[in-house]
């Protein structure tokens, strides 16, 4: 039984780097360590448990339609947060659409949709600009975003915010625009909200890697 589980990472290790060994750029040596050990980084912030919880991603400071970028980052890392954080009670993104639907204004605070759907925390997003393209033939996500969390039972203070960033997919190298570009951008926007998703629960460190490395596997 030992030989077998300390065969599985080795066995991981060497499969991602015979997936990405003709890849320029290709950082698995680098992070060899962490597949090894299976490290687990902890949650940035880790007040969601037990929580009802509404995700809400704003897109250049108005609500986003169903169907746009901001719409599907919500919706993504309100599932990743239903899977990983204990306890938490997650708002339905119909629930918040059909709360903004039915106000005679356009909605862009964060604390009002809050109190709408009786949430105890908004984890709010700001999606400051959204690209996949790379010039004129290549294709590579890029997005800015500001995360900051409010909590309603303390009248919406923040409680934790992260500074705007700029998340890049892939983060070596790029495609070309001869694929699939609606494939690229849903692999894009799974990308882009477990780097916000992940702030909220423990995660293994490999996670980091998966993407890129299925990435570079089809190249």
């Amino acid at each position: 039984m030992p030989a077998a589980r300390s065969f599985r990472p080795l066995a991981l290790v060497l499969f991602a780097a015979a997936a990405c060994a003709s890849a320029p750029g290709c950082t698995v040596f680098a992070n060899m360590a962490y597949w090894m050990k299976g490290q687990v980084v902890p949650a940035k912030f880790d007040g969601l448990e037990s929580k009802r919880v509404a995700v809400v991603c704003l897109d250049a400071n108005s609500l986003g339609g169903p169907g746009g970028e901001a719409d599907a980052v919500a919706r993504a890392v309100n599932v990743m947060l239903a899977r990983n954080v204990p306890k938490i009670t997650v708002v339905r993104q119909s629930e918040i659409a059909d709360w903004i639907d039915g106000q005679n204004q356009e909605v862009t605070d964060y604390t009002d949709i809050g109190r709408g759907v009786k949430a105890d925390i908004v984890v709010g997003i700001d999606l400051i600009s959204f690209n996949i393209h790379e010039g004129q033939t290549l294709l590579r996500g890029k997005a800015n975003v500001h995360v900051r969390v409010y909590d309603m039972k303390q009248g919406g203070v923040i409680v934790h915010e992260e500074q705007p960033r700029e998340i890049a997919w892939p983060e070596n190298g790029a495609r070309h625009v001869t694929e699939n570009e609606a494939n690229f951008r849903a692999n894009f926007i799974q990308e882009l909200s477990f780097k916000i998703a992940r702030d909220f629960y423990d995660y293994e460190a490999v996670q980091d890697y998966s993407i890129d490395a299925n990435h570079l596997g089809a190249n």
